[in-house]
């Protein structure tokens, strides 16, 4: 009996190291134009290495990952790279939608430089870009903007363009806008900028963060939207679809769409999203 035990105990502590070693992060410095982003590498369990994806919060997101993504990508055998926008939580300096986009391509640039390629394994070829929610909005602008950038994931997407246009017709809904956008932001937030800087420029350059307008920067790419069908957040008939339909004309093969059964949080069915990742990652 005591022979048992002992056996069973061992086999405990082995899958509680195999665990750690799948989820442990390491610290890497991530900086873009000088900016230190606060970023987290879970490096892959495989001794060959795996597929890199690079993985964007919502807004405003948190210090760990988005919807707990990091932790089963990694166990998966991924490269997995989370970090904060500029401007949010510990990352330096401020927050823009152009500096959100700009992060991702650092985040791209640290993965292709030769020794991290060397050190971590990195098949260059196979790095994927997959954001949440506002995440999945700059997944799909870093990519428009960034010809480096081949493959998207993007769960629950809005679309920027949408918002702008009507806080440009609209002073009532700029105003709540704002309001909303601005609880987020410093001194109670975790985001840091000048808001109504922000908007004026971003109003003024409605047409960059036109998805659909933009949509043929994409037509070259692999594309894989993930959807809520009860998602009243960020409908899909609004901020997901039109974009989705003009790509199927310009590239249907490398389009695709999944849908669950589930809000703008994916609380129930976090398990199945993440393995949808993981299957379309492995034939990608």
């Amino acid at each position: 009996m005591k022979k048992q035990s002992a056996v069973l105990f061992l086999c405990f502590i082995f899958c509680l190291l195999q665990l750690s070693a799948q989820v442990n992060s390491v610290a890497i410095d991530l900086k873009d134009n000088g900016v230190t982003l606060d970023a987290k590498f879970y490096p892959s369990v495989n001794t060959a290495g795996g597929p890199s994806v690079i993985l964007l919060h919502g807004f405003p997101g948190n210090q760990s990952s988005p919807l707990g993504l990091a932790q089963r990508l990694n166990s998966a055998g991924f490269n997995v790279l989370v970090f904060n926008y500029q401007g949010s939580y510990l990352s330096e300096g401020n927050f823009s939608f152009d500096s959100s986009i700009g992060n991702v391509t650092a985040a791209f640039n640290f993965l292709i430089e030769p020794g991290n390629q060397t050190r971590y394994k990195i098949d260059t070829s196979r790095i994927f870009v997959c954001g949440y929610s506002f995440g999945g909005t700059i997944a799909i602008e870093s990519a428009m903007y960034n010809y480096k950038i081949r493959n998207i994931i993007s769960i629950a997407n809005d679309d920027h363009s949408v918002s702008l246009k009507k806080a440009a017709a609209d002073p009532e809904f700029l105003e709540n806008y704002m309001q909303f956008v601005g609880k987020s932001f410093g001194p109670a937030g975790p985001f840091r900028g000048d808001l109504k800087v922000l908007m004026d420029y971003n109003i003024q350059n409605i047409d960059r963060y036109d998805l659909v307008r933009n949509a043929g920067k994409l037509a070259s790419k692999k594309v894989l939207f993930i959807v809520g069908w009860q998602d009243i957040t960020s409908p899909i008939e609004i901020n997901t679809l039109p974009l989705y339909r003009k790509l199927l004309q310009l590239n249907p093969e490398h389009t695709s769409i999944i849908g669950f059964e589930s809000d703008h949080r994916f609380g129930s069915v976090i398990d199945d999203l993440a393995n949808t990742i993981i299957d379309w990652v492995k034939n990608n």
